[in-house]
């Protein structure tokens, strides 16, 4: 039986880049986890030859989803003979930003290859995730990191942003990636130099980096759903605007903070019955 926590991911810089003729858009990404994770269970399972997912969210149990696609793929690759049971604790909310499928079928690509004993290189694993979404190679590592192309070139960075802190804040809206992606290329919206971050991460220079978060979708999702826009002037109201920045094409937000203080603790209890918020660390 192996176990593995699938930790949601954020975005700490995100640019959109150009739009290539396959109609997906190069990305230039830093990335980190937070410890919000669901927890997986695979094992062996003598009742069947397939795949049984066992979750307690009833799309993962019940539909074809990105994590059994994963599952039987490397069934079928590597000649797995004997059944798989995954149970899936779910945590990290659909349509957050948060890279909830993907981290589940990053653990579920790492676990299978622990329980078969199938010794395929961090390279091998992040080729078989390629093939099922583009944030599946950056979650099968637990670093932060700089993510180019689609997603599949992922570039680890000296971490020294572990066990920062932030306030994340979910307000329960679902959003459409295609939807968001459809609309940013109307308008093309000003890009950033990633390097002033990258280097700030590597000095441990905190300020800079709460500066120069960056996510180049924001204004486009939130310019889709007037709800939405009225979620971020609340945040900016009681927060500010400073290291406050939307993650993936939305919902959530973060604000990147050095120790929650009394409007910060405030703001959670204010809070805490209307959306999904809470303190994290970077792991």
């Amino acid at each position: 039986m192996i176990r593995k926590k699938a930790y949601a991911k954020i975005n700490l810089f995100l640019n959109v880049m150009d739009k290539r003729k396959d109609g997906y858009h190069d990305l230039e990404m830093v990335n980190a986890k937070i410890d919000l994770y669901d927890e997986i269970t695979i094992k062996k399972c003598q009742l069947t030859t397939g795949i049984i997912i066992k979750s307690n969210d009833m799309f993962l149990s019940s539909q074809d989803n990105v994590i059994l696609q994963c599952a039987r793929y490397m069934q079928d690759k590597y000649h797995i003979q004997h059944g798989i049971q995954i149970v899936i604790d779910k945590l990290i909310p659909y349509g957050a930003g948060l890279g909830g499928n993907s981290t589940d079928a990053a653990s579920v690509i790492h676990g299978i290859n622990e329980l078969c004993e199938l010794e395929l290189s961090l390279k091998e694993m992040q080729e078989i995730g390629e093939i099922f979404g583009a944030d599946i190679p950056y979650c099968l590592i637990d670093e932060v990191a700089l993510v180019t192309k689609t997603g599949e070139v992922v570039e680890a960075i000296p971490n020294q942003l572990k066990n920062k802190q932030i306030l994340l804040i979910y307000p329960k809206i679902h959003v459409l990636t295609a939807s968001v992606f459809n609309e940013f290329d109307k308008n093309q919206l000003v890009k950033k130099d990633v390097n002033i971050l990258l280097n700030a991460i590597e000095k441990n220079d905190i300020k800079t980096i709460q500066k120069n978060l960056f996510n180049a979708l924001e204004e486009t999702t939130i310019s889709l759903d007037i709800d939405l826009r009225e979620f971020k002037d609340n945040l900016l109201t009681h927060l500010g605007d400073e290291a406050l920045v939307m993650t993936g094409s939305g919902s959530s937000f973060f604000k990147l903070i050095e120790e929650p203080n009394q409007d910060i603790i405030d703001f959670i209890d204010l809070h805490k019955d209307k959306y999904l918020i809470n303190l994290y660390k970077i792991v």
